[in-house]
């Protein structure tokens, strides 16, 4: 395994690192000091610039994000949010929805447009609940949102499957796929099977479609939550019925989640989240997975996608400056990214969003930003 060990401006490679705000290229990420990496630095991570906010109000908290360039030439997001005065947990509540954002462009500014989902639209409001975690993709010619819900008859975050709506056009009207109400992936009640018993259920979805076949990536932690991985499900028809993977297909050794799945140049990719930075060595990291098939990726493909939000906007005085003034809204001290999304332009990867463990504008609640990118020389 290689050690790529990080300490003030050197590292024990063949050249003299360096890190300069003022320019795009770096040698490594400020977070990343005094810890091991263990998977290389995408170019991605070392020459991303952060653009600005993308979605903020002062009455919700916005979470996930999912961004698409229509085809009226318009960039859309679908954020789950949830009314502020509800906390960060308002996610798992009856008040949380999926809402719809558009922009002229990919920098913004992004302004509200609708809800596309909540709890009174839902077929059963029994067994659905807390639309959340949206995913969006252009398939076959149609608009396909991914998402997951709560069941209200089991006891916290257990039960959550995933659902699918598709539409002719971005702005709706949006239908519930198959004939299950929209539900796509639930865990196997053989048992036996990786997902039987699943800590969480199904969730973070992501999706491909792969020759002729499609696929719904979705985390499941059987039994224990820590003990997540990625499996997909697979489908002759976009809305199914889709059947589950007989093991799972990321061999990661810590917790991860929040995927999003692509085709680039020939290869497959997952990015996802290194939530305690048990597989990069660098706490709350992203992790670019790569595979030829799609059907299995390895943690020795892996490179770091992104650092956190602190490697990429303002100076350590800045970051003290918001730490001493207060009253911002904070998950998690390090500023790490989580539901990263990236927005293809033109067929490349060219901007990544992203919410923020850290509101670095001092807002009280949840906010996601914008960096531009390049998976350019990434191999």
């Amino acid at each position: 395994m290689k050690i790529y060990v990080l300490a003030g401006l050197f590292t024990l490679g063949l050249f003299t690192a360096c890190y300069t705000t003022g320019q795009v290229k770096r040698e490594f990420l400020k977070s990343s000091v005094g810890q091991e990496a263990t998977r290389p630095y995408s170019n991605m991570a070392l020459t991303a610039t952060y653009v600005g906010s993308a979605i903020y109000q002062t009455d919700w908290y916005n979470w996930c994000v999912s961004p698409i360039s229509g085809k009226d030439g318009k960039i859309h997001i679908f954020s789950a949010r949830w009314p502020a005065n509800e906390g960060m947990d308002g996610w798992l509540g009856r008040n949380a929805q999926i809402a719809h954002f558009i922009a002229d462009k990919p920098e913004g500014p992004f302004r509200f447009k609708g809800v596309v989902m909540e709890t009174s639209m839902l077929p059963d409001t029994l067994t659905m609940r807390a639309p959340h975690n949206p995913r969006l993709e252009y398939v076959d010619g149609k608009y396909v949102l991914l998402y997951i819900l709560q069941n209200p008859q089991t006891r916290g975050q257990t039960g959550q499957r995933v659902g699918m709506m598709i539409a002719d056009d971005i702005n709706g009207k949006w239908r519930f796929a198959g004939d299950k109400d929209g539900i796509m992936v639930e865990p196997s009640n053989t048992p036996g099977h990786w997902t039987y018993k699943a800590a969480l259920g199904a969730d973070n979805p992501a999706f491909l479609k792969i020759k002729d076949k499609y696929y719904i990536y979705y985390k499941c932690g059987a039994p224990k939550m820590f003990d997540a991985k990625y499996g997909y499900a697979v489908s002759d028809k976009l809305e199914g019925p889709y059947t589950l993977c007989d093991k799972p297909i990321t061999d990661n050794v810590s917790y991860l989640e929040d995927a999003q799945a692509f085709a680039y140049n020939g290869n497959y990719y997952l990015l996802t989240t290194d939530n305690l930075g048990g597989n990069t060595g660098v706490f709350g990291d992203l992790m670019l997975w790569k595979s030829k098939t799609g059907l299995d990726f390895k943690l020795t493909d892996v490179q770091i996608a992104m650092g956190n939000i602190f490697d990429y906007w303002g100076t350590e005085k800045d970051k003290q400056d918001l730490f001493d003034k207060g009253g911002y809204f904070e998950r998690h001290h390090s500023g790490k990214l989580e539901r990263p999304a990236i927005l293809f332009i033109n067929g490349k990867p060219a901007y990544m969003y992203a919410v923020g463990g850290v509101n670095i504008n001092g807002g009280a609640n949840s906010e996601s930003y914008i960096f531009k990118i390049s998976m350019e020389n990434s191999d």
